[in-house]
């Protein structure tokens, strides 16, 4: 995890979300569960100036630099970008088509407006998280020529729960009238081990959803729970999930050996029996993105 004053870090393997540094609680837009990102305003925010340039890389996996002067990009597809701005949870929601949306990448470096700065280092980290989304949705309609609508359609989803003997979840310290607040962090869960940090049930969703773990499903937080929590969960990753991280490690440093099956349980068990919780299989109605048109990036 990097956290640095006045910003935001994400690391991203596909829809898997290796580090997530936000907060739950009012944003700018209008959202609900299993909802995209829509601006609440016509006029969409924007960067003011935007480098674009094919990414050259041989990583795997996705950065996203979030601060109050610039946001970064480095070695994203279109369709993470999509996935990124919209606020996407499952690759069922993302579109497959034309191919090169999901091949190419790109590397960006977008700087915001000097007289906006100010404004945006006061936000709260979900406020200014959201921000840089509809700023994104902004640079992709300028510089990609995307325009896109959104459908909904009957899917599996998972409903995040209570289990029948309550929660078990450390509440976080509540900060004080002269601190600011807790930024939370979700680190690590690509290898059996998750650490969370001032964590809102909302989040965790968020992070649950489009997982191995949970079949790449939409998770929506029913648990009621409106506080933020300290916690860990440590499990064994299936097989399959296993097998993907070895390939994964080959192409990123040598391969971490995962838990041994032995010394931890399935997810689903562990949710139960380390937190309380339970992931109950639901269908819903849930937004997915069509693309109307798009075009590779124009020059910078």
């Amino acid at each position: 995890m990097l956290n640095r004053t006045g910003s935001v870090f994400l690391s991203a393997v596909g829809m898997a979300t290796v580090v997530v540094s936000m907060i739950s609680g009012t944003a700018l837009p209008v959202r609900t569960q299993a909802q995209l990102l829509h601006p609440s305003k016509e006029k969409l925010p924007s960067f003011e100036v935007a480098t674009i340039r094919p990414s050259h890389s041989s990583r795997t996996f996705v950065n996203y630099h979030i601060a109050a002067d610039r946001f970064t990009a480095e070695n994203a597809t279109l369709t993470a970008l999509i996935q990124f701005a919209y606020g996407i949870k499952s690759d069922d929601q993302l579109p497959d088509e034309p191919k090169w949306v999901g091949s190419l990448r790109f590397d960006i470096d977008a700087k915001v407006e000097d007289s906006e700065i100010a404004a945006i280092d006061n936000e709260l980290p979900d406020q200014r998280l959201d921000r840089c989304r509809l700023m994104m949705q902004s640079l992709l309609a300028d510089r990609f020529k995307l325009k896109i609508n959104t459908r909904t359609r009957d899917a599996p989803v998972y409903a995040l729960t209570v289990a029948k003997n309550g929660p078990k979840l450390t509440p976080a310290k509540e900060p004080t009238d002269l601190e600011k607040q807790r930024t939370p962090t979700l680190t690590g869960g690509s290898r059996g081990e998750l650490k969370a940090g001032a964590v809102s049930m909302e989040l965790f969703a968020d992070w649950l959803s489009g997982r191995p773990e949970t079949g790449g499903r939409v998770v929506t937080n029913e648990t009621g729970l409106n506080g933020h929590y300290d916690f860990t969960l440590t499990w064994t990753p299936d097989d399959g999930h296993n097998a993907q991280l070895s390939g994964a490690g080959a192409s990123q440093g040598p391969a971490i050996s995962p838990t041994p099956v032995s010394a931890a349980p399935s997810f689903l068990t562990a949710l139960q029996e380390q937190l309380g919780l339970k992931l109950k299989s639901r269908r819903a109605r849930v937004e997915v993105v069509v693309i109307d048109h798009v075009e590779q990036p124009s020059p910078n």
